[in-house]
């Protein structure tokens, strides 16, 4: 459609010229085509299904845990009813995913060198502290490596942090090398 100049250009209609051509060979030709490309998508359409074909799902989850748990079990030895305590940090509770696997802890190593008790935290800001009321008893930090009891005690020299019962003696938090 041209570029409006005037009021009589505004209400003019152009359409192109259509030619029918009679012929019995062009037409067979144009036929004939459809047919072949029609026929040839609906037979690759149905005889590899694409219109169903399905990929299988492929996947994997990992969770992240962090922070300590803390776990009391009651067991009878001797026939005496005792309470034991375990601490459970993101080492204990975590592995490495496996292929096509579902993983259920039930057994643990205990770290050589280290003992389940109460000891004082490794001094970080959250951790210095210079009184019980500092401390805050059964809370747990995420950065943590145990339960805090609610006791401040001396770390090293003049240094106090909140005591945990965790594994003892706590690892110390060092930034990693690069």
């Amino acid at each position: 459609m041209p570029a409006c100049c005037s009021w009589e250009d505004v209400f003019q209609y152009e359409t192109n010229k259509v030619t029918q051509i009679q012929s019995v060979n062009y037409g067979t030709i144009k036929w004939l085509l459809h047919t072949i490309v029609f026929s040839y998508a609906c037979f690759a359409l149905w005889s590899d299904r694409l219109y169903q074909k399905k990929e299988p799902v492929i996947s994997s989850v990992h969770t992240k845990v962090k922070g300590t748990a803390e776990v009391k079990e009651e067991i009878m030895e001797n026939g005496v009813q005792k309470t034991v305590w375990n601490i459970f940090d993101t080492a204990d509770y975590t592995f490495p995913l496996q292929g096509n696997s579902f993983f259920l802890m039930t057994n643990f190593l205990k770290t050589e060198g280290q003992v389940q008790g109460l000891c004082p935290e490794y001094p970080t800001r959250r951790t210095l502290c210079s009184s019980d009321r500092n401390c805050k008893k059964g809370w747990m930090d995420p950065q943590s490596k145990g339960v805090q009891t609610g006791k401040c005690v001396q770390y090293k020299g003049n240094q106090k942090t909140c005591e945990v019962s965790a594994w003892c003696p706590v690892e110390a938090v060092e930034e990693a090398p690069r």
